[in-house]
């Protein structure tokens, strides 16, 4: 294996060179601004040398042990590489081009060469959130993904690729959120209500029942993190996925629900209905015509575990960081107000 660059710093024309099969005889580079949870370094290369493209995004593992810690749980490094390296040619839907992928499982390093797909779209705004009638395509999209690998068995040839049952998952989120709960409750005690406590206080003992529920059914690809800071939109209307970290095998509609709890903006309870048939229908449209009973409780069981998000992205608040603070803070009100209108505070388990 090829010597992985630790940082940006270790980062060599040379190692270019080697890797994309090009002389690249310098670069220079900037970062680029991270969303909520992103455990890792993002950096705008402008190449010089021979071959296109002359720009694109390197992505590092985080620079220091602690910040790696949540991620090597997790393997996201292993599994955004795995991605990359062996279901990105599978998969239909639009997202960055990878010039290299790399990881070491001993040491955790990481680097992915990837399109800078912002010279093709916008991102989309997740703190302003995005309307119910402007969902369609991310809505779609998604749809379309699922579609594609739908109860497809190979999915568990791929052990990077576990369910989201699957340890250490519910037991690492388990910790996660106990650990943060307190600080979401400090940081806005305005969205916490009697019955936002009550249901926060027990919320860490139904993580694992919960993410059993998400894993009864078809199995398909789980993005796992579509909201609408990792989707860009072009201007013929095409949405671009980035982000890869997260993915798993559990149930479409969760998928879905985390969708809409954390980035749309929901007016009244009809529109969580309107944005399921527009996700159900295109998976017709693709030929997968799910139980629609079925479809829809695990939505809302999918409502149910999205509560999860903004409190571990609270967990990591400071004072100094008003984007964290009012991003977490839009995701908390929207999960909370799907909660309300999918009524599944108390879904059994």
């Amino acid at each position: 294996m090829k010597t992985i660059p630790r940082t940006i710093d270790n980062l060599t024309p040379e190692w270019l060179s080697e890797v994309l099969g090009r002389t690249i005889t310098g670069f220079t580079s900037e970062p680029v601004g991270v969303g909520v949870g992103l455990v890792g370094q993002l950096h705008r290369l402008t190449l010089q040398g021979d071959g296109e493209p002359k720009t694109m995004i390197a992505k590092f593992s985080a620079p220091t042990d602690e910040g790696r810690f949540v991620a090597t749980v997790l393997n996201m490094y292993g599994r955004e590489v795995g991605f990359y390296n062996d279901l990105s040619p599978q998969t239909r839907i639009p997202h960055p081009r990878c010039y290299h992928a790399a990881h070491d499982a001993e040491t955790q390093d990481s680097i992915l060469l990837l399109e800078d797909v912002s010279t093709r779209g916008a991102m989309l705004d997740q703190i302003a959130g995005i309307a119910v009638d402007d969902a369609g395509p991310a809505l779609r999209t998604l749809a379309q993904l699922h579609a594609a690998f739908w109860a497809d068995d190979n999915l568990a040839d791929h052990p990077f690729l576990l369910r989201l049952c699957d340890d250490p998952y519910p037991s690492a989120v388990q910790f996660a959120y106990g650990t943060a709960w307190p600080n979401a409750q400090q940081f806005f005690p305005d969205q916490i209500t009697p019955q936002v406590k009550e249901y926060g206080d027990a919320f860490g003992d139904r993580v694992p029942g919960l993410f059993a529920m998400l894993c009864d059914g078809p199995h398909v690809l789980s993005h796992a993190d579509w909201r609408a800071d990792n989707l860009f939109l072009t201007p013929d209307g095409e949405i671009i996925a980035v982000d890869w970290q997260l993915i798993d095998r559990s149930v479409g509609p969760r998928d879905l629900s985390y969708f809409v709890t954390q980035s749309v903006n929901a007016r009244d309870d009809g529109d969580y209905e309107k944005l399921f048939d527009i996700y159900l229908d295109e998976l017709g449209s693709h030929g997968v015509t799910p139980d629609r009973d079925w479809a829809w409780q695990m939505y809302r069981y999918g409502a149910a575990m999205a509560f999860v998000y903004p409190i571990v992205a609270a967990g990591a608040l400071t004072v100094e960081d008003p984007r964290h603070i009012e991003i977490t803070g839009a995701m908390l009100r929207r999960s909370i107000r799907a909660l309300e209108a999918l009524d599944a505070f108390d879904l059994p388990l």
